[in-house]
């Protein structure tokens, strides 16, 4: 039994919903007694589950029907599963990762786990005073295997960072921390790995509490200990080239126990087509077996989908039609270059990791070969471009062919991108554009949504003008926001509120939170871009979402687009943190303030315990210590153990002897340091081992007390704040503070320099010369920076300034520069996916995204309008024209939480054939009477024929009841009846595939005859030589020859019966 179920984002091609993209999805498949996650998308479509929209939705009740309830969030957490794959880089496929299965994410499923024990408790009228009135935080649960290819792991956790950057500089709170995706994506650990075509067996062997060495066991306890359950593996998951992006994947689930297989390949994570970075999918390849196809319709949703689609009501062909990648890339650069020549800039949003490697090869490519540098700018800005860059440089092996050879070839790495200015912050932006005297600009830069970003803030900037131009690539990320539309559903937004004003504050655009709006000051509120916008008039969708949406418009109207777009967007505004947010931050750093002193002070109790230890020797000779024991065995030698403690467990024995001398000289350290006023002075004595070092007892390196070294197996103990910090030129002795706590071990930035720098920490000399203002500014807004990556919107108050509050407003602004539309979003359209269904040919289809919108934020239209012709509908007619019968080719389409069962299986088993005849124990009995030798009992050879690359043959076995002990096979026997030759077999046709009348027509002009096909219904037939009729049920394949006993009729018969084989 197969199980389908969409956990939320199943939406994207309803013909209810307006969203121009495909929604983030994640859907459980159980399959083979292993349950599988497949994907964990999160975007700004959806609210944040730890916001007011979850709280008010959660109070509301989950069956609620009026409001929406639940429904209009995703769920609080991710059922249990044996692992999760994910098929490409994305948000819409991995951009839930770190928040379900983050500390928060854990953190809030163990206490609704918590709550619903405690509510089963109290029903029940158990006493949960007997089970140890453990107090404290509950243990999180365990995160589940996490499987993706090489390029997924390591651009996604790019992706992941450049999402939590532009959410986190605007004052929102992106629901994980960066330590979460560190912690998911450690190679190894908890994200796998793994190759194309390279299959992982579920469920994994499962190591015991007990499996593992302990401290002082020897190696054969440890060996003994190790107890591994060796399940049987029962369903195998293998990985296949998709395109798209980097390290896409489509995946193909086998079950072990009768080899059924199931292909998930979604429409949004294949291409066909082959790019300039990308090769095809091989799904053609590798899933033409597929019993079950778990799949979605391709292209986009909403609108934008129904510009592809021809119009329902007659005749008419499609506003846009499906052309070829290379002519859309040369569309691309036709609107570049027009722009550029009438002196304008273009802004190209892009995302941080996958599609932008296509775009950094077409146009820069094109500024190579045409030589544009000096002329125009080309830029790629974004906060993790230098590190995606060597990402991509590093993995040219799982991009196409054609960039292997040029590198191999000595023609250069195909991502040197010469042409490139790759910068990480608008700053290096700015420099680069005032380095070439204005020339006219083409900016690459993250975040494709134009809610936040770099992107964001140019739009800000260009536009004003007309000449300049913003082009779309990628409706994935014309997203609606989640946050608007479910304060909107759920009655949070209250009318005539005024967003965007002075001294609101509306964190993440939400408008709908109950704050004190204050009259807009005139100096400030003309520093902001664009008017301030009523609640009930903020946008539920996305900036590009709205740009886009207005192009398709006029794509639809057939007409041009208008001069002058309004669009509403969020603008970043920092306003002084008073009130009772003020007074709840002072408590909360009050409180971390004492959990850090607490911890200083233990760490220094104990560094004092291990110190006076040293110095009074304590432990040495202690046979109770609690030194380490480390046991080592040679089993070619015998056994032969080195202990290093006293203490040994599991066996061991206890052996004591003097404490070894240590031969390190404490002078060496001196060269791998750099202590502070640190004088050289001429000293011609030699201090050895065991005397007494002013130098070093001077600067923390030995114990000042009776001149002893505090050592250990790895060296002799320092004092860490006696030392300059190397990295970052910092005297922490200097410092006192949090900036001296954070100036402590921070290094270098992804762009190559200090985060922080010593001259900030200097104060400025009696006559005002301060420090450099650009190291000062760079330190600031380092530390403006690692405030707001805690989500909380909000920078700590510096040399007497109050904390600032960061909020995103949006305003109404005006927009002037021209607006296109090129897709390159290197994805299956709707055409091809639905001829993909067609060459496939699958048993079943599971199609998602056609189920129910129920999600906040997707808009939702008159299903019974022309434009609502549902793509999901055009695929199950695709699947269903298969075959005549209907029933054959059953289509599912679940919506989320729903369940779709299918019964996956077929004829075909293990089996192993004997050459003795079958006897029951009668038969056996009655042969012994009659004094018949069972033994010598002759059997005719069967019948073989040659049918392509197999041979064939007839036989008519028995089963026996018994199986191989080895592999499970079922034993077959010849039956009695072939033995005595009683029994007559009919003769079998059988052929290699179908037989199609075309091809009989082929051969059967090819001897001369003349042959003419024409369909009818329910058949279709050949009439040849105008006399002889050769006719073919549609239905059940058979194929009659009818026609008078004539030299032509025999011929044409035998062409017939030359394409079966008879046995």
């Amino acid at each position: 039994m197969l199980r389908v179920t969409p956990l939320y984002g199943s939406h994207g091609h309803n013909p209810a919903s307006a969203s121009l993209s495909i929604p983030p999805s994640s859907t459980l498949v159980e399959y083979g007694g292993v349950r599988v996650l497949v994907n964990v998308g999160w975007d700004e479509s959806y609210p944040l589950l730890d916001g007011p929209a979850a709280a008010a939705a959660a109070s509301s009740g989950a069956g609620s029907e009026g409001k929406g309830g639940a429904n209009q969030i995703p769920p609080a957490s991710l059922p249990d599963v044996d692992a999760i794959v994910i098929t490409d880089s994305t948000l819409t496929s991995l951009g839930g990762l770190p928040i379900y299965l983050g500390r928060r994410g854990r953190a809030r499923r163990a206490a609704a786990a918590a709550v619903a024990a405690a509510a089963t408790a109290t029903a029940t009228g158990a006493s949960t005073a007997a089970g140890g009135g453990r107090e404290g935080k509950a243990d999180l649960p365990p995160i589940p295997p996490i499987y993706g290819t090489y390029p997924t792991l390591k651009m996604g956790q790019m992706t992941l960072y450049d999402y939590h950057a532009t959410q986190c500089l605007d004052g929102r709170d992106p629901g994980f921390d960066l330590a979460d995706v560190d912690e998911l994506f450690a190679e190894g650990r908890t994200f796998r790995p793994l190759k194309y075509s390279q299959t992982l067996n579920l469920p994994l062997p499962v190591v015991t509490a007990e499996a593992g060495p302990k401290r002082g066991g020897t190696a054969a306890a440890a060996a003994a200990a190790a107890a591994v359950a060796q399940l049987p593996p029962l369903l195998g998951i293998t990985p296949h080239r998709a395109g798209h992006v980097t390290g896409g994947a489509f995946y193909v689930l086998r079950r072990l126990s009768d080899e059924t297989e199931v292909v998930v390949a979604p429409g949004h994570a294949y291409h066909h087509a082959k790019e300039r970075h990308l090769d095809g999918a091989t799904l053609h390849k590798f899933g033409a077996a597929a019993d079950v196809l778990i799949t979605s319709p391709g292209g986009s949703g909403g609108l934008l989908g129904s510009l592809y689609r021809p119009p329902s009501s007659g005749g008419g062909r499609a506003v846009l039609t499906n052309s070829t990648v290379s002519r859309r890339e040369t569309e691309l650069v036709e609107l570049v270059m027009a722009a550029l020549r009438r002196g304008g800039n273009v802004l190209l949003p892009v995302d941080a990791s996958g599609r932008v490697l296509e775009l950094l090869l077409v146009l820069g490519r094109h500024w190579e070969r045409q030589r544009l540098g000096s002329a125009y700018n080309l830029v790629w800005v974004g906060s993790m471009t230098w590190n995606t860059i060597e990402f991509a440089r590093s993995q040219l092996e799982w991009m196409a062919a054609p960039l292997g050879a040029q590198f191999d070839s000595q023609r250069g790495h195909p991502y040197a991108l010469k042409a490139f200015n790759i910068c990480s912050s608008l700053s290096e932006f700015d420099a680069i554009v005032e380095a070439s005297n204005g020339n006219p600009t083409v900016a690459l830069a993250s975040g494709a949504s134009l809610d936040s970003g770099p992107a964001r803030d140019l739009l800000l900037r260009w536009s004003e003008n007309q000449d300049n131009a913003i082009i779309l690539t990628d409706s994935s990320r014309c997203v609606p926001r989640g946050d608007v539309g479910a304060a909107r559903v759920l009655g949070l937004t209250g009318p005539g509120q005024k967003v965007g004003g002075v001294g609101q504050v509306a964190a993440g655009a939400v408008a709908g939170e109950a704050v004190e709006a204050e009259e807009e000051a005139g100096e400030v509120a003309a520093a902001l871009v664009g008017s301030a916008v009523l609640a009930a008039d903020v946008s539920s969708q996305s900036t590009a979402a709205q740009l886009l949406t207005k192009w398709c418009e006029s794509k639809a109207a057939r007409e041009e687009m208008a001069d002058i777009v309004d669009v509403d967007v969020p603008v970043p505004h920092r306003s002084p943190l008073a009130g009772l947010e003020l007074q709840a931050f002072l408590a909360e750093e009050e409180k971390a303030r004492k959990r850090k002193q607490a911890e200083k002070e233990r760490k220094a109790m104990l560094a004092e315990v291990e110190k006076a230890k040293e110095s009074l020797h304590l432990g040495d000779d202690d046979a109770g210590g609690v030194s380490t024991a480390a046991v080592s065995s040679d089993k070619s030698a015998g056994a032969s153990t080195r202990i290093a403690g006293t203490k040994a467990k599991g066996g061991a024995v206890a052996t004591k002897r003097p404490r070894k001398k240590s031969r390190f000289d404490q002078n060496l350290f001196l060269k791998f340091s750099k202590p502070l006023h640190m004088t050289f002075t001429v000293r011609d004595e030699t201090v050895g081992i065991g005397q007494a070092d002013l130098v070093a007892t001077s600067f923390g390196i030995a114990d000042t007390a009776k001149a002893n070294v505090v050592e250990d197996d790895y060296g002799i103990a320092v004092e860490p704040e006696r030392f300059v910090d190397i990295v970052t030129g910092i005297d922490p002795s200097k410092g006192s503070g949090r900036i001296a706590d954070q100036a402590k071990g921070l290094g270098f930035g992804s762009d190559g320099r200090p985060l922080l720098s010593s001259s900030a920490m200097v104060s400025s000399s009696e006559d005002g010369a301060g420090p450099d203002n650009a190291d000062a500014a760079d330190d600031e807004q380092a530390l403006e920076a690692a405030d707001l990556s805690e989500g909380r919107g909000i920078i700590r108050g510096r040399n007497g300034r109050p904390p600032i509050k960061v909020t995103a407003l949006p305003r109404k602004i005006e927009l002037l520069a021209e607006v296109a539309y090129v897709s390159l979003e290197g994805r299956v359209d709707a055409r091809a996916a639905r001829q993909s269904i067609r060459a496939l040919q699958p048993r079943q289809v599971v199609i998602l995204g056609g189920g129910k919108p129920k999600i906040a934020g997707a808009l939702c239209q008159d299903a019974s309008s022309e434009a609502a012709v549902s793509e999901v509908s055009l695929l199950s007619d695709a699947v269903k024209s298969l075959s005549v019968n209907k029933d054959s080719h059953p289509v599912f389409a679940p919506s989320d939480n729903e369940t779709a069962e299918l019964n996956v299986g077929h004829a075909a088993y293990s089996v192993r054939l004997v050459d003795t005849p079958y006897r029951n124990q009668e038969e056996r009995d009655a042969a012994a009477v009659a004094g018949e030798d069972l033994d010598k009992e002759a059997l005719p050879d069967p019948f073989e024929a040659k049918m392509g690359e197999c041979t064939v043959s007839l036989v008519e076995n028995v089963a026996t009841g018994q199986r191989v002990a080895a592999d499970g096979s079922i034993v077959l026997a010849p039956s009695v009846s072939l033995a005595d030759g009683s029994r007559h077999q009919p003769s079998v046709m059988i052929s290699d595939g179908d037989v199609l009348l075309t091809d009989l027509r082929a051969e059967l002009i090819s001897q001369g005859m003349k042959a003419e096909y024409s369909t009818r219904a329910g058949y279709a037939q050949l009439i040849v030589n105008e006399r002889v009729v050769v006719r073919k049920d549609q239905a059940t394949g058979k194929i009659d020859v009818e026609g008078p006993l004539c030299q032509d009729f025999f011929s044409i018969r035998s062409v017939v019966c030359g394409q079966y084989v008879t046995l």
